[in-house]
């Protein structure tokens, strides 16, 4: 999905329409996001998820979501707001990034983002993906 040429252009988009970072950050986020959920599959909530160091790097170091965490610990909080147009409001959403990352540092996905925000955040990336691909819309 992260290939897939409409999301690229939205996030092209974002790089010209939004401040700074955002849209590398959105990318990264939401590729981080699905590399915990994909390579780490044996959580049953969103609350439970966790990783360190250790568990990132337990077959090679330097992959995705080791560097992802490299880059961003420490670093201040984005924040993101996006208009909804069908609910006539703005929704904020704050994306936290870890202050440490050792192997003894448990790193919560709740405490990046909450499991609200980051559907949110999913359902409001592909649905701006949607939008490119959709040239009207009538109300039956």
């Amino acid at each position: 999905m992260m290939n897939y040429e409409p999301l690229q252009w939205v996030l092209d988009n974002m790089k010209i329409s939004r401040p700074p970072m955002e849209a590398e950050i959105a990318k990264e986020l939401f590729k981080f996001i699905r590399n915990i959920i994909f390579h780490f599959p044996f959580f049953d909530r969103w609350e439970d998820v966790w990783i360190n160091k250790s568990l990132i790097n337990w077959h090679k170091e330097d992959k995705f979501i080791d560097k992802f965490i490299k880059k961003y610990a420490g670093k201040e909080p984005v924040k993101y707001r996006f208009w909804e147009e069908k609910k006539k409001k703005m929704t904020y959403l704050s994306i936290r990034f870890p202050e440490h990352y050792t192997d003894d540092t448990s790193i919560y996905l709740k405490d990046i983002l909450s499991e609200k925000e980051g559907v949110k955040f999913s359902y409001i990336l592909m649905n701006q993906v949607l939008n490119t691909q959709v040239e009207s819309v009538k109300e039956q």
